[in-house]
């Protein structure tokens, strides 16, 4: 996915938020401002939004001397995430089907959002993803496919989704090797978020060798390339992940909430769909190959 001239204005709004949250004098937020002006009408609207987002951000750590400004928000999504883990579990025990309802879990998860929003209601996407059918809902393909597969990739995406993520690893019944980010961006899940999470003790636990908000598998390193290759199911969490890997071939299984239109009219072109048949949201259950075969 490309970036689109719609993305520019929210590179500037995660910018002033970075400026907000590391407590910049109003000089430097201002001088901050410029700066990422400049820098995002430099942008290759060839690469896709994550590419183009880890030049803004290492702008943003070298000019508020902190190399990983949302450390204390990750920290605080972790322990109240891993907090909600007894009932999130209560709830996949007691579903009729809870493949389904961890599945469903795992999106809501993908609500805590700081970069493409700074505001959620971890209840409400529960609530909603519990209740409201996907907009574009792939799951018998995900059961087809799962159900053959022996080697599973899942690509995280942040922290305190994490805790979601695990619900539905635990479900998988499979040996799974789940991908974080191998530096901080934005409130991207690390090594040491996965540990916090409990997820080292129930998978095997690597990262994608960039600090990219999403999966930019040409910058990857060779070892990464080919266990992505080598796949038989590819969970994607989350837009970067989405934005970064929408157009390549390979058995992906895309789950996110959609959070900008430029996504949502993307996704509607992934999944087959009329172009405004998707809005912010909608859950997204997504295997462009379902659709080929």
């Amino acid at each position: 996915m490309h970036t689109s001239p719609e993305c520019l204005p929210c590179f500037l709004r995660q910018a002033r938020h970075v400026a907000q949250i590391t407590d910049c004098t109003a000089e430097v937020a201002a001088k901050l401002d410029q700066e990422a002006a400049r820098l995002v009408q430099s942008f290759d609207l060839e690469l896709s939004p994550p590419e183009n987002a880890v030049g803004l951000y290492r702008l943003l750590a070298e000019r508020t001397g902190s190399p990983d400004p949302f450390a204390a928000l990750k920290q605080t999504s972790n322990s109240t995430a891993m907090g909600m883990l007894p009932r999130l579990r209560e709830i996949i025990a007691n579903a009729a089907d809870p493949l389904t309802s961890a599945t469903r879990l795992a999106i809501a998860g993908n609500c805590i959002d700081y970069g493409a929003q700074q505001d959620f209601d971890v209840e409400e996407a529960i609530h909603q993803c519990l209740t409201q059918p996907p907009a574009l809902d792939h799951f018998n393909w995900f059961r087809k496919k799962l159900a053959r597969a022996e080697k599973i990739l899942y690509l995280a995406d942040n922290c305190g989704e994490l805790v979601f993520d695990r619900l539905l690893i635990e479900q998988l019944g499979k040996p799974v090797t789940l991908v974080v980010k191998a530096s901080p961006i934005i409130n991207d899940a690390l090594f040491a978020d996965a540990e916090a999470c409990g997820l080292t003790s129930i998978c095997r636990v690597i990262d994608n060798t960039t600090g990219c908000p999403g999966t930019p598998l040409a910058s990857c390193h060779p070892e990464f390339q080919q266990l992505f290759r080598e796949a038989d199911l590819i969970i994607s969490k989350g837009q970067g992940n989405f934005e970064t890997l929408s157009e390549i071939s390979a058995p992906l299984f895309f789950l996110l909430l959609v959070k900008c239109p430029v996504v949502a009219s993307h996704a509607a072109a992934r999944g087959a769909r009329p172009p405004k048949s998707i809005k912010l949201g909608d859950l997204l259950m997504l295997a462009p190959e379902a659709l080929t075969i």
